[in-house]
């Protein structure tokens, strides 16, 4: 083998490095730092005015705090994801209209939509406009029969249907076996009271239905026929700041039964105006409990909620895993971060695994999970599963 004199190589080294150092600002300038690249945008239509924006503000506090964690560490694919956001204020006709229109942005994904009516009025629109939806605060049954059921929409919790045979399985193991049924004339509470009545028939103990009323006289009304039936567990199926000003008349009142709620009437929808009184409620737990400290999926939550220095809440908890769910996807979907990429993702499967929780959708499934427990509130507002 022939050797190089020693002066060629020193020339020969000091060519390469030069070399090399004139391609480092090329290289910088054709691989995008996560700050500059182009957003990946996804788009929530929630109410942040009126009588529900606590649930459009606690589920936009959860996923802007689990989303920074996720920017910070590089995004998916090297580009950042944003949140564009639109106040409906809980009105049918205006989601589909904030719908449209980050449609027309250029939104990969919807998540964290608010409402069973805006659900109900979208079912055409995306079928249009072919963006999919990850996630939605309504657990009703109709959007999940194979009527009702749209390609376009995930589920990423058990159905009111699932809530409620749990509620009919469980109450009477701990002594609860007289249910009235308290109902909110509204598309939230007319979907409900067809799942209630469903899985307590089924159970073998029909409940009597009482309609809840809409204001200080109608809600006089409301528990002086909760006394009449006499039971010892009222199935709330209210939502907004109806179920809050209820439950405090009823304490009021005197009544002993228990109150029991859908896991998406609780949180801090409930806590901030009730405080103390809170105390003893029973509730559908969907999720692990925001506040536990044994499970992956409340610690890393916790973590993002104190980065972000925010309070942890039921909603706030829904809203960061259905953002990270949707991450998921947007991985899974690979180069293609269309809509029509991250559908494609969504049909072939995607999970979230958290340790002993994990949101799992299988291949042509729409629903990620179908977990469901009991909880009961305790006087500081948290929640023991």
């Amino acid at each position: 083998m022939t050797r190089l004199p020693a002066p060629l190589l020193v020339r020969l080294r000091r060519a390469l490095l030069a070399g090399a150092a004139a391609l480092l600002p090329l290289a910088a300038l054709t691989a995008p730092s996560v700050a500059s690249a182009q957003p990946i945008v996804l788009g929530t239509s929630a109410p942040f005015t009126g009588a529900f924006a606590e649930y459009g503000e606690e589920y936009r506090k959860g996923a802007d705090a689990c989303l920074a964690p996720i920017n910070a560490a590089g995004g998916v694919r090297g580009r950042p994801v944003r949140i564009s956001y639109l106040d409906d204020g809980y009105d049918a006709k205006r989601t589909v209209a904030n719908v449209r229109t980050l449609a027309g942005q250029g939104v990969a994904a919807f998540l964290n939509i608010v409402g069973t009516g805006s659900m109900l009025a979208l079912q055409p629109v995306l079928e249009e406009i072919k963006v999919p939806v990850i996630g939605t605060s309504s657990g009703a049954d109709v959007l999940r029969t194979p009527e009702g059921t749209s390609p376009w929409v995930i589920h990423t919790k058990a159905s009111n249907g699932d809530e409620f045979k749990g509620f009919a399985r469980i109450l009477p193991t701990i002594g609860m076996t007289r249910v009235a049924l308290v109902v909110q004339d509204n598309p939230f509470g007319k979907a409900g009271l067809a799942s209630a009545q469903k899985a307590f028939d089924q159970a073998g103990k029909p409940a009597p239905v009482i309609a809840l009323g809409s204001d200080a006289a109608g809600m006089a009304a409301t528990i002086a026929e909760i006394r009449k039936v006499q039971p010892n567990v009222v199935v709330l199926i209210a939502a907004g700041t109806a179920a809050p000003e209820f439950i405090a008349r009823y304490r009021e009142s005197g009544h002993s039964a228990h109150i029991a709620v859908l896991n998406v009437v609780g949180g801090r929808v409930l806590t901030d105006r009730l405080k103390d009184q809170v105390a003893g409620i029973l509730t559908a737990m969907l999720y692990p409990s925001p506040w536990g400290g044994a499970r992956q999926a409340s610690r890393e939550y916790q973590m993002a909620m104190a980065q972000a220095k925010q309070e942890l809440s039921l909603l706030s908890m829904e809203g960061c895993l259905n953002l990270r769910f949707t991450v998921a996807a947007l991985r899974a979907a690979g180069d293609d971060l269309t809509p029509a990429g991250v559908r494609r993702a969504l049909d072939r499967g995607v999970s979230l695994e958290l340790g002993d929780f994990a949101l799992r959708l299988a291949p042509g499934s729409r629903v990620a999970s179908n977990h469901m427990t009991l909880g009961i509130y305790r006087a500081n507002g948290r929640i023991l599963e």
